[in-house]
């Protein structure tokens, strides 16, 4: 009675140290490659199976894992790739233990053939609000039995945990290149921005610039026509204020030639200004177009 006490303290102690090694390997572990080669390394001293596979519920997709001998495999698959077996077992919740192995879990894995009354086990576990599909396959070389469970728990929770933080720090990684990205595309909606508000700042700027340029030469045309037209104009306001004091000869002959010549003068000032102020007014249109 006592060897058998020890060899179960014993093989309980062994146990322990494997699965301790396993979980300290796995948490160090900073991808799912990492992970793969871990659980390749290790799971073969914890129980034993000849197909053990994995299916995690990932944001409406399903991340499958599956070791066979040394072979690793694993992807982000749409739901329709989980078997018949697994849509039962996340239906019920029930383990399932069976003789009536699927093909397509098998097929280019291992010869069933070659295997000794093989068993496919089955569960569902809820971890963390979260479904995880586990299927083990084993045979009479390989056995696996219900006191296996509870290691094989322990097993699913530390990979299941790591998956959960790779794929978080992935989806955080995701999110950050995102915000980074909208980051400089708002900088350089600014940069745009500020660009635009300089250019119209140089625009007003111009515009003011130019309408000045109009205003001192529109108030010199003013100036000039005040000043050319009004000596004419005065001379001819001085002529008639001279009539009443000359009789109809003098008028003639000397009256009359001074005003016909000042309003000849006037003229030709109100011509020059007309022209001149067409020609400024011409250019200032022309440099608005």
């Amino acid at each position: 009675m006592s060897n058998i006490t020890h060899n179960t303290s014993q093989l309980y102690r062994i146990t322990y140290e494997a699965y301790s090694k396993f979980a300290n390997d796995v948490n160090r572990c900073a991808n799912l490659d990492e992970v793969a080669e871990v659980c390749r390394t290790h799971l073969k001293y914890l129980i034993n199976f000849r197909i053990i596979r994995m299916t995690i519920f990932q944001n409406n997709k399903y991340f499958f894992f599956e070791l066979h001998g040394n072979k690793v495999w694993f992807d982000l698959k749409e739901k329709s790739e989980i078997y018949d077996y697994e849509r039962e077992l996340l239906a019920r919740e029930i383990p399932i233990m069976t003789s009536k192995i699927p093909d397509k879990l098998v097929r280019n894995k291992v010869d069933i053939e070659a295997l000794t009354d093989p068993v496919l086990w089955g569960w569902c576990f809820n971890k963390y609000e979260r479904k995880v599909l586990v299927s083990l396959l084993a045979d009479q070389e390989k056995a696996f039995s219900v006191g296996d469970v509870e290691i094989l728990k322990l097993m699913v929770d530390c990979i299941q945990a790591k998956f959960s933080e790779i794929y978080l720090k992935r989806q955080i990684s995701i999110q950050n290149r995102n915000l980074s990205e909208a980051y400089d595309t708002i900088k350089s909606k600014n940069l745009e921005i500020e660009r635009i508000v300089e250019n119209q700042k140089q625009t007003i700027k111009e515009r003011t610039s130019e309408i000045a340029l109009k205003n001192e030469k529109l108030l010199h045309i003013s100036v000039l026509n005040a000043h050319n037209i009004r000596e004419p104009l005065s001379r001819i306001q001085g002529i008639a204020e001279l009539f009443e004091f000359f009789d109809d000869h003098g008028c003639r002959t000397e009256l009359i030639p001074k005003l016909i010549g000042s309003v000849e003068e006037m003229d030709e000032v109100l011509k020059e200004v007309v022209e001149m102020a067409s020609k400024e007014l011409t250019e200032l249109k022309a440099k608005d177009l």
